[in-house]
């Protein structure tokens, strides 16, 4: 049987990218999903309009929008 030695420095190293792999593994899914969406034509249709909608000053605030709707935060 093999035995494995490692230095300190090795073994902070290692525990460096233990400690980092957990993150990885997130930022993968995020970049998976941030394709999925870019490969949507549909919803990058949409962002589109609504980032047109947002430079044009056709939006509404939280408060707007409930006043619109003729509610308030408390009815929800």
């Amino acid at each position: 049987m093999v035995e494995a030695v490692f230095t300190e420095e090795e073994k902070k190293r290692i525990t460096d990218v233990v400690e980092k792999f957990p993150q990885l593994l997130l930022e993968i899914e995020s970049l998976k999903e941030t394709l999925e969406i870019m490969s949507d034509k549909d919803a990058m249709l949409s962002i589109g309009r609504g980032e047109k909608d947002i430079a044009e000053g056709r939006v509404y605030t939280y408060e707007e929008a409930l006043k619109e709707l003729g509610t308030d935060k408390d009815e929800l």
